[in-house]
């Protein structure tokens, strides 16, 4: 809402005759809004302020993703796992693991992991008895 709306609210609920809660309650405002913007227009800043940043918290900048992919490249040989520790020993930020990971795959430059051809057999070698007889299969 705009400080002109906020004002207008303001003074309408001052000029109503009504005792405020009423008023406020006929508008459906909250007393804690109504107080705040009176408190706000008191002090000058009754405007809203955009905060924040555009990028979250959370989030790598370009120039991160820059660095990392350079690093990569330098050194191919290296798992996400020694990237991350070697991005924290040289540029002295840390990146986790999995975020390098993510970024490597999204390039291209993670291979697909190779499935081993493990089959199983059609029954076990040793054959139970008894209840709690096999333990673990080895």
């Amino acid at each position: 809402m705009s400080a002109q709306g906020k004002s207008e609210i303001l003074a309408l609920v001052s000029d109503s005759g009504l005792p405020r809660r009423r008023a406020l309650m006929q508008l459906g405002l909250p007393k804690s809004t109504y107080y705040r913007w009176l408190k706000r227009q008191s002090e000058g800043r009754l405007q809203d302020n955009k905060g924040g940043s555009l990028l979250p918290w959370n989030k790598l900048r370009p120039e991160e993703e820059t660095k990392i992919m350079t690093q990569a490249r330098a050194s191919p040989e290296l798992s996400a796992r020694q990237l991350a520790l070697k991005l924290v020993d040289s540029e002295g930020w840390y990146v986790s693991e999995s975020t390098i990971f993510r970024i490597l795959k999204r390039e291209g430059m993670i291979k697909p992991a190779e499935i081993t051809g493990f089959k199983a057999g059609k029954e076990y070698h040793r054959r139970t008895n008894r209840p709690n007889e096999l333990w673990a299969t080895a």
